[in-house]
C-alpha cells in the first residue's frame, strides 16, 4: 500500500493559506441566532416537537402545482420555503398556501402565528 502523501505539500495548497490569511467577516446577526439556537435546544432538552409538528402539517396541506422544501419554527414565526411548478402563478399559489397553513394551525394547534411562505424554486415536473 502506498503512503499517502501530504495534502499541504502539493503546490497547490498555496492557495489555501493565500486564502485563510485573510479575515472573512462574521455576517450580521449570525452569532446572536446560533446562540439561540443553542439556549433553545438546552431548554428543551434538544427536541424541538412543535416544529416537528408543523412540518407535518405543512406537508399535509394540498396546494397544486407547490412542493414544500423545508419549514422553520423561531419565535413564533412559521417560515416555509416552497418550489412552485412551472406554469403555476406563483405568487397566488404562495398567498393560497399561506392562509391554509395558518388556518390549519389555529384549527389543529389553537395558535396564531405568523406565516411566511418564500418561492425559492420552479419545478419543470408534475407533481
Amino acid at each position: 500500500m502506498a503512503e499517502t502523501e501530504d495534502p499541504e505539500s502539493d503546490p497547490r495548497w498555496d492557495a489555501v493559506r493565500r486564502a485563510a490569511a485573510h479575515r472573512v467577516p462574521t455576517p450580521p446577526g449570525l452569532v446572536e441566532r446560533v446562540l439561540r439556537a443553542v439556549a433553545h435546544g438546552r431548554r428543551t432538552g434538544g427536541t424541538d416537537s412543535i416544529g416537528h409538528v408543523v412540518d407535518r402539517l405543512a406537508r399535509t396541506i394540498p396546494a397544486d402545482g407547490l412542493r414544500v422544501s423545508a419549514v422553520a419554527v423561531e419565535d413564533d414565526v412559521v417560515q416555509v420555503l416552497v418550489s412552485v411548478r412551472f406554469g403555476v402563478v406563483a405568487d397566488e399559489a404562495a398567498e393560497a398556501f399561506r392562509r391554509e397553513l395558518t388556518a390549519g394551525l389555529a384549527r389543529q394547534l389553537g395558535v396564531a402565528w405568523t406565516v411566511n411562505v418564500h418561492v425559492v424554486d420552479v419545478h419543470p415536473g408534475r407533481d
